[in-house]
């Protein structure tokens, strides 16, 4: 199982269930959960101002049938307790198909009612906001299109209220079919905005999650895989070690599996370039990607040096980053000087070079080699570090880091913005 599969594995033990919208993770059912309780409270404040609004409407005799419109209050406002307390207390049904339906019927009925409980015409409805919220809390459920229906239901029964119950329509036609539409849209709108907080919500715990896994195993997994392609001459464990490689570390970006058209936005910086032998075979993408410039003239001054110091340094190229222009130019010329001093000062004949985006943008350029090495502590850098790598690099805003150890060989690390 590559990497990738084991990804995909991980988030499906992660997923707590599945609706026909999308996929419910602890993440989402936790921002769903705050959103509801959020209704829950906005029910409590409109149930408060209904009480008062038929407190006033029964002592001035507006109010018809007071006596049931304080049963029907009491209805909506147990309703109301109770599934908030569902939401509080996690439990599932309050998300349910039935608490939905039942929360849709009340807000129906709670308008249709309105036209029988009062006399005549009134300035305020007797149920207030409270169906408007029925509404939004089924949007936020369940969706944008639940959320239009559950509005155009209750708003059809305002309609249906208006011409059976009440005087008929005439002369607050407008008005009615004007609430009619405010639900409706007012449905999909919530359902809009709790699905995209849903999805904004994931994707930033998705990436947060890529980072803490990035951190623990960029120092450990890759760094064994790239030392596995560096030194076996097991052809297929070679090849295992690349194909491992390049999954764990789209996996670790969130990118396509490896062969997909699209480079990746955010990599991952190499804790080792490359042996030529594991370099994959270029596709017609990552070929033009190779020959732009910063590309090209690294390459170019590589091969010179190759000539002039009798030595093989391998280019790989895992992306060339974003460095264009003078930044470009300090780059290349401080990763070929780290390359002549590989070539004069390690002992070896083979250096390996290996090219990456910088996150989160610019470009990197990491000169391996499997040397004599040295200890940092005692040994001050050299004019070639100090001169021609480092200070052209803080010109344009890089920087250059050297690694090494006596006996294991040394890794030159520059880059610029």
């Amino acid at each position: 199982m590559t990497w990738m599969g084991t990804g995909r594995a991980t988030a499906r033990r992660t997923t707590a269930r599945r609706t026909g919208r999308e996929r419910v993770t602890p993440t989402t059912a936790a921002l769903q959960r705050r959103m509801l309780l959020a209704v829950g409270a906005l029910r409590g404040v409109t149930l408060v101002w209904s009480a008062v609004v038929t407190a006033v409407d029964a002592s001035s005799g507006v109010l018809d049938r007071p006596a049931a419109a304080v049963v029907l209050l009491a209805v909506l406002a147990v309703w109301s307790a109770v599934w908030t307390a569902a939401v509080a207390g996690r439990r599932r049904w309050a998300d349910g198909s039935v608490a939905i339906t039942f929360d849709v019927v009340l807000a129906a009925a709670a308008v249709g009612a309105d036209h029988w409980l009062y006399a005549g015409e009134h300035p305020q409805s007797f149920a207030s906001a409270w169906p408007l919220v029925a509404v939004v809390a089924t949007a936020v459920a369940r969706g944008p299109v639940t959320g239009l229906i559950a509005g155009t239901v209750v708003g059809l029964a305002n309609v249906v209220g208006a011409l059976t119950i009440g005087a008929g329509m005439e002369g607050e036609w407008l008005s009615t079919l004007g609430t009619l539409v405010l639900l409706a849209a007012s449905g999909w709108v919530a359902g809009w905005v709790a699905d995209r907080l849903r999805t904004t919500a994931q994707a930033a715990a998705d990436a947060q999650a890529r980072d803490e896994v990035a951190a623990t195993l960029h120092d450990g997994v890759l760094q064994t895989l790239a030392v596995i392609q560096r030194r076996s001459d097991d052809t297929d464990l070679v090849a295992l070690a690349r194909e491992q490689d390049q999954a764990l570390r789209a996996f670790l970006r969130g990118s396509p599996p490896t062969g997909a058209a699209s480079p990746p936005s955010t990599p991952l910086a190499p804790s080792a370039p490359l042996a030529p032998s594991t370099l994959p075979a270029p596709s017609s993408t990552s070929a033009t990607a190779a020959d732009g410039e910063l590309i090209g003239r690294l390459r170019h001054e590589i091969a010179r040096i190759e000539r002039t110091h009798a030595i093989d340094a391998p280019l790989v190229v895992i992306d060339p980053g974003t460095s264009t222009g003078s930044a470009a130019t300090a780059l290349i010329g401080a990763a070929a000087e780290a390359v002549v001093n590989a070539a004069k000062h390690s002992g070896t004949d083979r250096v390996w070079v290996s090219v990456d985006r910088r996150s989160p943008s610019g470009t990197m350029v990491v000169v391996h080699d499997e040397g004599d090495g040295f200890d940092p502590a005692t040994t001050p850098e050299g004019t070639g570090i100090t001169s021609s790598i480092r200070r052209r690099l803080d010109a344009v805003g890089g920087g250059a880091t050297v690694s090494s150890a006596v006996g294991r060989g040394t890794d030159v690390t520059v880059w610029a913005p």
